[in-house]
């Protein structure tokens, strides 16, 4: 399918992806752009009607589109119903920059009780300990450290400067950004007589699932007797902080610098958005959605669009009549903010 240079036929995208090909189907594309920055070897795409404007005076060679928009294209199209998501799809399949060749640099240190595949390429400097396994066509970045007892599956790429901690298992094709630390203790203390603060120790592990992406700086800690838990699919943006004993239902996604506190359980396919927190020791039911800097107080039993600021979370349409009765009470006492 690809030549040399990364490139692939019009005609194997529109029939891997199924869309239907307007134009020649041996024009090759090597690479994915906007409308406004492609050039002969690009195929873009458009999903949303505010870029419109720019589809009659993009230079790509083929655009993936809808079929309402084909005639004011100046180029071969790819039609289909969800543009984004057959972009989404060749962007990925064009994407070689986690490609690599099996390789041992010189300077990374690998335990002789590791088990590391003649498939895996690891990094100067990364650090493999005893009992460490590692599955096949791994690859660990530059001052990545692996440690006792951790499993990494098939396919899995860690970024340098990551940290696995011991007994954590992570699985199958895994991309973990540089930063990560997985399975650092969670923040367990006991007050005493005294009033200063005693260490529990924090003797679970992290598991996590197959098909896992993780953002940078971000944070999973160990479980303190039970494990923490990240299920199959779950997308996790930079700089979130997940605490002991969380379970994260399968295909959720969270953005950047939300927080989960201790034991708390989120649902399959919840989308939390940025700066969100949970507090410790609450569910949130399946298919639920918080907006940004929705702070969780208590449990969520029915899924649906949840938002809050300065209050506890409620049902996004109560919480902008909310809203519009504060402003309509500024109004009343004569604010113009």
């Amino acid at each position: 399918m690809f030549l040399p240079d990364g490139s692939v036929t019009l005609g194997e995208l529109a029939s891997k992806y199924g869309c239907e090909l307007i134009g020649d189907d041996e024009t090759r594309v090597s690479k994915v752009s906007t409308l406004q920055d492609a050039d002969h070897d690009s195929i873009s795409f458009l999903a949303n009607p505010a870029y419109k404007s720019l589809l009659t005076e993009t230079k790509a060679s083929a655009v993936i589109l809808m079929k309402e928009d084909e005639q004011n294209c100046p180029c071969a199209s790819l039609v289909c119903d969800d543009p984004y998501l057959v972009f989404s799809r060749i962007s990925s399949m064009l994407d070689h920059s986690k490609s690599f060749h099996p390789e041992i640099h010189p300077t990374a240190i690998i335990h002789d009780d590791a088990i590391v595949p003649k498939s895996c390429n690891i990094q100067a400097g990364a650090f493999i300990a005893e009992g460490a396994s590692l599955g096949e066509s791994v690859y660990i970045g530059a001052n990545s450290v692996i440690e006792k007892n951790a499993q990494i599956g098939d396919n899995s790429w860690i970024a340098p400067n990551v940290t696995v901690m011991n007994d954590c298992h992570i699985g199958n094709r895994a991309v973990m950004h540089s930063g990560v630390v997985i399975g650092g203790d969670g923040y367990g203390f006991s007050e005493n007589e005294e009033q200063s603060w005693e260490k529990i120790p924090q003797v679970g592990s992290v598991i996590i699932g197959d098909d896992v992406e993780i953002g940078a700086n971000t944070t999973i800690d160990r479980g303190a007797l039970s494990n923490t838990i990240i299920g199959n699919g779950v997308k996790l943006d930079n700089l979130i902080m997940i605490a002991h004993n969380v379970v994260i239902g399968d295909h959720t996604a969270i953005v950047a610098s939300s927080s989960i506190a201790g034991s708390s359980k989120i649902g399959k396919y919840c989308r939390i958005s940025g700066q969100v927190g949970i507090t410790g020791h609450v569910e949130i039911a399946d298919h639920t959605t918080l907006t940004a800097r929705t702070s969780v107080m208590k449990s969520i039993s029915k899924s649906g669009v949840y938002s809050s600021n300065l209050f506890p979370h409620q049902e996004s349409k109560e919480w902008q009549k909310n809203v519009a009765k504060f402003r309509r009470l500024k109004k009343s006492e004569g604010s113009n903010d």
